[in-house]
């Protein structure tokens, strides 16, 4: 089987951060889960998501680790991969056969949000951090420049700091977004 078979299990592109599978993953997984959809292949579908996580997390993690059998290591990582596809369809059946909400307080749910969480607090201070510094370099550099022995405007600095702030507060917005969301599930909950 294809990895790009599990990416688009999970609806993903083939170039997709670890983030952007553990969002899929938690997505599908809520959608496919079958004590939530009652449809005829959901339990399958659940599965399928769950065996496409695993390899897709196993194929990121053996691209950042060098192969220690340099004989045959694609017969190695095929035979290996085999049996971890074994593994995760026996944790898939297991997590399909739990109530939602249990399957919410797995480990595999749970950390995967944990880390989305994590990352949108990273992403909330950096963005704050960009906005400080586009306005300590507007400080610093003023409003006009010395050109010929003239004043004159700083636009190109200006522009720059405008767009650096704009991409500061982009960063803000949308990760508050995501905590605003995450904090008004876990009241409910």
């Amino acid at each position: 089987m294809q990895s790009s078979h599990y990416y688009s299990i999970l609806g993903v592109s083939e170039n997709a951060s670890i983030r952007e599978i553990k969002n899929a993953f938690r997505r599908k997984a809520k959608a496919y889960h079958p004590d939530i959809n009652k449809t005829k292949g959901a339990h399958e579908r659940f599965i399928d998501i769950n065996e496409a996580y695993t390899y897709l997390m196993n194929l990121h993690n053996r691209e950042t680790r060098d192969i220690t059998d340099h004989s045959d290591p694609d017969g190695h990582y095929i035979r290996w991969m085999e049996r971890e596809r074994q593994k995760a369809r026996a944790r898939a059946a297991t997590r399909a056969r739990m109530k939602f909400e249990e399957f919410q307080r797995s480990a595999i749910y749970r950390t995967t949000s944990r880390l989305s969480h994590m990352l949108d607090y990273f992403l909330l201070f950096l963005g704050i951090f960009i906005i400080i510094a586009a306005g300590f370099g507007l400080y610093t550099q003023g409003l006009y420049i010395e050109d010929d022995g003239e004043e004159v405007l700083n636009i190109s600095g200006i522009v720059a700091d405008i767009i650096i702030t704009f991409a500061g507060t982009l960063f803000i917005l949308l990760s508050w977004s995501n905590i605003r969301t995450y904090r008004k599930k876990t009241r409910k909950d």
